[in-house]
């Protein structure tokens, strides 16, 4: 039976779009590239590098470097947390004539229907015009205080650590490791399962906690 060759149209439909799920890296080289060449990543980055030199070399070593960061761990599920469903999940508000609808919200929106979209992934641009200038008026107001630059250092590793997981959640790439593969899958039932459930990104203990990690066969898929 001799069949008809497919139209353009419907070879161009059989194509993945761009920016679809088959075009995000699936090796962990091609996702470290990917991450690299986002403004963010790179950003922080230096300042993970930056901040590590100056603690480096300030030296005086003590006990207080071993709490700063695990004060600086146990608060950032919470942060995230916190961020991701009264921030980034704010739905608009009139009040009167006014539209009360944050830009980053409205980029997170964005975010959830195009969940493959690697240049609308990342930490906005416009938080380190902010971020950046507090933290170098922190560090130099505590120039001289070890312990406050191994907690600046800490804060952006995990920032950087955040958006790891966050890129890695929506690559081709599946994680190894038991803990990584978790956080993994616990990101995209946050995107394919339900958006208001599983809110941690980078680790499931604000979940837990709070109680956003349900089993997931006991959740059904929202619209």
């Amino acid at each position: 039976m001799k069949t008809s060759a497919p139209s353009s149209n419907q070879a161009a439909a059989s194509k993945p779009e761009p920016n679809s799920s088959a075009d995000a890296p699936r090796t962990l080289r091609g996702l470290c590239w990917t991450m690299v060449t986002r403004g963010s990543p790179r950003i922080l980055i230096l300042l993970v590098l930056s901040a590590a030199s100056y603690r480096l070399w300030l030296g005086q070593w003590s006990w207080r470097d071993a709490l700063v960061p695990l004060a600086i761990a146990l608060w950032w599920p919470f942060q995230e947390w916190l961020i991701h469903s009264y921030l980034l999940h704010f739905r608009p508000r009139r009040i009167g004539p006014l539209t009360i609808d944050f830009a980053q919200a409205r980029k997170h929106r964005r975010h959830h229907l195009k969940p493959w979209d690697f240049s609308d992934l990342s930490i906005p641009l416009h938080t380190y015009l902010y971020a950046v200038p507090l933290l170098a008026l922190l560090g130099y107001l505590g120039r001289d205080i070890p312990a406050l630059w191994t907690g600046i250092l800490c804060f952006v590793a995990f920032g950087l650590h955040y958006e790891w997981c966050h890129f890695m959640a929506h690559s081709n790439y599946v994680p190894k490791t038991a803990l990584y593969k978790a956080i993994w899958r616990n990101h995209r039932l946050h995107h394919f399962k339900n958006e208001t459930l599983w809110l941690g990104v980078s680790s499931r203990l604000g979940d837990r906690v709070l109680g956003t990690c349900p089993d997931q066969k006991t959740v059904e898929r929202s619209p």
